[in-house]
């Protein structure tokens, strides 16, 4: 399907966690592709948005809401929701992050022990000045080995090293998801199955997730985003037609070299369902 420009984004990410543009950047680039209503939703941290209510340079055209994306664990698998609209002020909420900043510190150091033992040069001092402050993770340490000349690219370092199966696959001890839904609704939040399409499930095991989420108090699903095969999109929009669960989307942004995850630019709400930009406008 088609991506489109909309006036809300809702999923995409700067420095603060795997983006390559600032938070600034990021913002800026919404302007300039006239969106009205950006959420930043970097990886398990919101110091994205807290950094530019503080510091950055804000539009009345251009409303910026409160986000995170975080890591959970349902029956063994990462999934990830999506909150917004929390309190990220809150020392509660900031609390949260801590716990994901103490999980991250704790894989970091295991990933530099494993690959250094697979014969790779890390100065940790540099990934983690060249990271300037975002959350750590393995785009930091692919980006490390291709400055040092190591690797070609990204991409042959998560091929050869960090890629699902490598020896820098290190699991993580994420939340289950439960925690994370109730982290996000308990700071005022909406909590979002993100992507549904990637978890590579069958439609019964995708249904279980659906249906687990929700029983824990999830309020919306992503639907409208790129690269959804159109039946699992048609499948899901019933799904949550017959069981009130709000539709939601976004681009996923990173970076802006990729063409078919441009920030604003998603495939087009569904015409059935109710909408999560609905809700979020009249909440």
């Amino acid at each position: 399907m088609t991506n489109i420009a909309h006036t809300w984004e809702m999923h995409c990410h700067s420095t603060f966690s795997d983006g390559t543009l600032s938070a600034q950047g990021v913002y800026d680039l919404a302007l300039e592709r006239q969106l009205e209503h950006l959420v930043l939703t970097d990886h398990d941290t919101a110091a994205g948005y807290r950094w530019l209510r503080e510091h950055g340079t804000l539009s009345e055209s251009l409303r910026l809401w409160p986000g995170a994306e975080l890591s959970t664990v349902w029956m063994k698998r990462s999934v990830h929701i999506v909150g917004i609209g929390m309190d990220v002020m809150s020392p509660a909420w900031q609390a949260v992050e801590a716990r994901y900043d103490q999980a991250r510190e704790s894989r970091f150091e295991r990933l530099l022990f494993v690959l250094r033992r697979e014969g790779l040069t890390l100065d940790e001092s540099a990934i983690r000045v060249q990271a300037d402050g975002a959350t750590l993770g393995r785009p930091h340490i692919a980006r490390y080995l291709v400055d040092t000349g190591q690797a070609k690219d990204s991409a042959q370092a998560f091929k050869r090293w960090l890629g699902n199966g490598k020896v820098g696959d290190v699991k993580q001890s994420w939340p289950e998801l439960e925690q994370a839904v109730a982290d996000i609704v308990a700071n005022g939040g909406w909590a979002v199955l993100a992507h549904p399409h990637r978890y590579k499930l069958t439609w019964r095991k995708l249904e279980q997730l659906l249906d687990d989420f929700t029983a824990v108090g999830g309020q919306a699903v992503e639907v409208s985003c790129p690269a959804m095969p159109p039946a699992m999109r048609q499948r899901l929009v019933d799904h949550c037609c017959e069981r009130d669960i709000l539709i939601g989307g976004g681009s996923d942004f990173h970076q802006p070299e990729v063409p078919w995850a441009r920030l604003g630019f998603y495939p087009q709400w569904p015409s059935l369902g109710p909408k999560l930009v609905d809700s979020l406008l009249n909440s």
